[in-house]
């Protein structure tokens, strides 16, 4: 969704160009190649150009190796970035063979101590959880808890590693305990000077916190540690820049957990204006606050303007998706909502209907997310006097609900 960095837009096929001329004529032996290199491949990466930014940051790793050996501390820099190339799930072991070599680098050349290990065998630890090695994991993550404790937590580290290791309590369905370890460790970041930085790392130790806190219900801690972490942004980014919107839609979906619906509304209409300014009215992005405004409107009773909105929401994946995609099947059910509020039941049942047949085939039969939209066909019919029609989608909602349906034909 992004397309600038600091703010300011970027010709990424000029940019490309340019680059690749440039690196085109540069010799192996230039003055900070290797770190020239290596920012060109952060850039690309920022641009979502992959390959580019493995290319970078390969000859980066090469021209060092030609000047300082395979095993000079040197490679740790673009390692690490390489490393943190391969993210997809067929790409751990690339990953992995990266950071062990870096451990490898950083243990023979400064000690099994080092500082610098933190960093690696974080790394290695999250791809363990990746793995569902949660015993794995939590030997690299103490690993990197015990070198920061040792080197007096220099950066934050300490707070980092402690946040991991509530990562490995969570796997593990010890969520007392990991509430417990991510106060800790939060507490130490914010008392480490680093927290307001800005810092991506950080930002996504954040953010990784306060979704355990909304996914175990604990949703007042996951709403503060949610408003501190949009605060800090606007204070680095500025108010008006379209990055704010991931923050102002998580808060908002905290807020909506807890019911708190009048205050997702301000937050939504924010998010909508700035997508909608850096985008435009049409873009496919713009109908994700869109359905999620229209949803909160419906809770607090505005069904008017909810109505238009959920349109709004419908015609824009109407024109970007296919016919049968899911998130046209989700803007379906919302419109189809709202105008049963409305008292639009013939229009509202075509939709519901068209909901329940794109959710079938995406989620199956028997899924039990198909109860909503059977739910609210069970309303729609009842009101249009569909007796007739009641009886088998009413047989489907109690066979997903095992019987527990409250609704009578």
């Amino acid at each position: 969704m992004e397309t600038c960095m600091n703010d300011l837009p970027i010709k990424k096929a000029g940019y490309s160009c340019q680059m690749k001329n440039i690196l085109a004529n540069i010799g192996v032996h230039e003055p900070y190649l290797d770190a020239f290199l290596e920012h060109v491949g952060n850039v690309y990466l920022l641009l979502g150009n992959k390959e580019e930014a493995l290319y970078c940051y390969n000859r980066s790793v090469a021209v060092q190796e030609s000047l300082s050996g395979e095993n000079s501390p040197e490679l740790v820099g673009s390692l690490l970035a390489l490393a943190g190339v391969y993210t997809e799930p067929e790409e751990r072991e690339k990953g992995k063979a990266i950071y062990n070599r870096i451990i490898h680098i950083l243990e023979g050349s400064k000690g099994e101590a080092c500082e610098e290990l933190g960093a690696p065998l974080l790394h290695l630890g999250y791809i363990s959880l990746e793995e569902n090695n949660p015993e794995e994991a939590e030997v690299h993550i103490r690993r990197a808890l015990n070198i920061a404790e040792q080197n007096k937590g220099k950066g934050g580290s300490i707070g980092v590693a402690t946040c991991g290791l509530a990562r490995i309590k969570y796997a593990k369905g010890d969520h007392d305990k990991a509430a417990e370890l991510y106060h800790s460790g939060l507490d130490i970041l914010r008392k480490s000077g680093l927290w307001a930085t800005g810092d991506i790392a950080l930002e996504s130790v954040k953010m990784e916190a306060a979704e355990f806190f909304s996914v175990v219900g604990r949703t007042k801690e996951a709403q503060d540690l949610w408003e501190e972490v949009l605060h800090e942004k606007e204070r680095s980014i500025g108010v008006n820049s379209p990055r704010l919107v991931v923050h102002l839609q998580n808060l908002a979906t905290s807020y909506a957990q807890d019911g708190k619906f009048e205050r997702c509304e301000p937050l939504l209409r924010r998010s909508l204006k700035l997508l909608t300014t850096s985008l435009g009215p049409t873009a496919p992005q713009v109908s994700i606050p869109l359905e999620f405004l229209a949803t909160t409107l419906h809770h607090l009773g505005q069904n008017l303007e909810a109505e238009s909105l959920a349109r709004q929401c419908l015609n824009i994946r109407e024109k970007n998706f296919p016919d049968d995609h899911l998130l046209i099947g989700e803007a379906s059910n919302i419109l189809a909502s709202v105008l049963h509020a409305n008292s639009r039941n013939d229009e509202a049942l075509n939709l519901a209907w068209r909901a329940l047949h794109i959710k079938e085939k995406h989620l199956g039969k028997n899924n039990k997310q198909l109860a909503f939209v059977l739910d609210l066909l069970l309303d729609i019919m009842d009101d249009l006097g569909k007796t007739k029609e009641v009886k088998p989608v009413l047989d489907r909602l109690d066979a997903l609900l095992g019987g527990s349906s409250m609704i009578a034909p």
